[in-house]
């Protein structure tokens, strides 16, 4: 990919564009920034279980929330779910760091909102005590529909946005050596428009979109379904977005097309 790091808006529908080079969508009516899947203290529950990550997220997914809110001027800044890592109780790093993240939005002129999503079963107490909307499944604004994603979804919309499924698309050099980058998703799933964000943590890797069948994927909104369709936005966080060709023509497998 091209480095670069001008901060530009990618429109993806009308109203709706990805502020790159940041992994977060910006909503022009609302005045809001999308983002999702921020897993802060991710790594305190790895070193629970023996695995040393040698540095804090933490300062680089506030960078990465903030800087596209505030070049913006947003005045809403929504989270799609995950905001917290740990399934049970908040950890400490956890409850410390979410709550400093909310006061920071709020510093920089930004109401924080959340949508739950699967690792927020108990987020609600910290939301409580900082005065933090909370939506139990999602939001409605204009002709979108935003959800975490980890439920099934049957309501008739026009546009789901969603996180939850890390997406990563996997790309060949001329070595065949394999990188592989985060990435948006965006285009028609049995007859519905949806966009999907890339994770905003740097240890949130998901499954390789273009390598693995869809039935192994985890959204049920995705699982099992024909993403050839589907257009990814490739993202090297704070340097490029990069629109690339189809799914259909980006699959390493045969078997996946």
């Amino acid at each position: 990919m091209k480095r670069k790091s001008k901060f530009e808006l990618i429109k993806v529908a009308k109203g709706l564009s990805i502020a790159s080079p940041y992994p977060s969508l910006y909503l022009e009516r609302e005045e809001a920034l999308i983002v999702a899947d921020l897993h802060l203290g991710l790594e305190e529950e790895q070193e629970s279980k023996g695995i040393h990550i040698p540095f804090t997220t933490f300062p680089k997914i506030t960078e990465l929330v903030l800087n596209p809110c505030e070049a913006l001027n947003c005045k809403r800044l929504i989270i799609l779910g995950d905001v917290k890592h740990e399934f049970a109780k908040p950890l400490e790093l956890e409850w410390f760091t979410t709550k400093r993240l909310f006061k920071m939005i709020r510093d920089i002129g930004a109401e924080p909102e959340v949508v739950k999503g699967n690792h927020d079963n108990y987020i609600a107490i910290i939301l409580k005590e900082m005065n933090v909307k909370l939506y139990e499944e999602k939001i409605e604004l204009d002709r979108f529909t935003l959800i975490h994603g980890h439920l099934p979804f049957d309501q008739k919309v026009r546009h789901i946005i969603m996180g939850h499924e890390h997406p990563v698309i996997t790309i060949k050099d001329d070595l065949g050596v394999k990188h592989r980058y985060k990435a948006f998703l965006d285009g028609e799933v049995e007859g519905r428009r949806i966009t999907v964000l890339p994770s905003v943590s740097p240890l949130a890797l998901g499954l390789d979109i273009n390598e693995v069948p869809s039935r192994e994927l985890l959204s049920p909104l995705l699982k099992g379904k024909d993403l050839s369709e589907l257009t990814p936005y490739l993202i090297e966080p704070k340097i490029a977005v990069k629109k690339f060709p189809k799914l259909k023509f980006l699959f390493l497998s045969p078997n996946l097309s």
